[in-house]
């Protein structure tokens, strides 16, 4: 059975960092710089530790700069770039032993390129690549031990073109064609890289060899 929507689930929350943590707020006027001029905000843990830090351009709330979060034990959550208000460039975030859990790009507030997600081994586990905040491209998964398991192609948010599963040995199980979203063509699944059993769609419905 096909799982193709699979990796339109997130696997990790990359912002629950910032409306989880943190419960005094102070903030403080940054140095001036000639290019602009930008109030520092703080937010801190009942016992004191920072568990947020940002820059505001000055007297608004307006982010500018890479918003800093912390785990409790001090290590860091979340590192997010601004540009007036909106995320822009990489986003980092990390696990409580300040491992790498996610990164994700971002242009003018909307995903753009690559978002990573990692295995606390530090192996990839997923890959999506947007373009201006909608999905575009081969997005992969693969397990804990670097085998790929899965390639979905996707254009404009839809999947478009082949996609494909693979087994923990990373040989090919099934593969289906597919157009704007909907199955159409041949569906093939393997065993040990070689074809077992074809089936047809049409418009996402099946025409033949269709007991399965």
């Amino acid at each position: 059975m096909l799982h193709y929507n699979a990796m339109e689930k997130r696997f990790f929350t990359i912002f629950a960092a910032f409306v989880m943590f943190g419960t005094a707020i102070t903030a403080s006027a940054a140095p001036k710089s000639a290019a602009m001029a930008l109030d520092t905000v703080r937010t801190t843990y009942d016992d004191g530790r920072i568990s947020r830090i940002y820059t505001v351009k000055k007297g608004t709330d307006v982010r500018e700069g890479v918003a800093l979060s912390y785990h409790p034990n001090g290590k860091l959550a979340v590192e997010a770039p601004y540009r007036d208000g909106k995320l822009d460039g990489v986003l980092r975030s990390y696990d409580e032993n300040g491992k790498l859990r996610e990164t994700v790009g971002y242009l003018d507030g909307e995903e753009e390129g690559f978002s990573i997600v990692y295995f606390e081994n530090g192996r990839r586990k997923s890959r999506e690549t947007y373009r201006r905040g909608v999905l575009n491209g081969v997005s992969e998964t693969w397990d804990e031990n670097g085998k790929l398991r899965r390639q979905i192609p996707y254009e404009n948010g839809q999947v478009h073109g082949v996609y494909k599963s693979f087994d923990e040995m990373g040989v090919i199980e099934e593969d289906m064609n597919f157009v704007r979203g909907i199955r159409n063509g041949t569906y093939h699944r393997y065993a040990f890289g070689k074809v077992v059993f074809e089936a047809e769609f049409k418009d996402n419905r099946c025409v033949k060899n269709c007991n399965f």
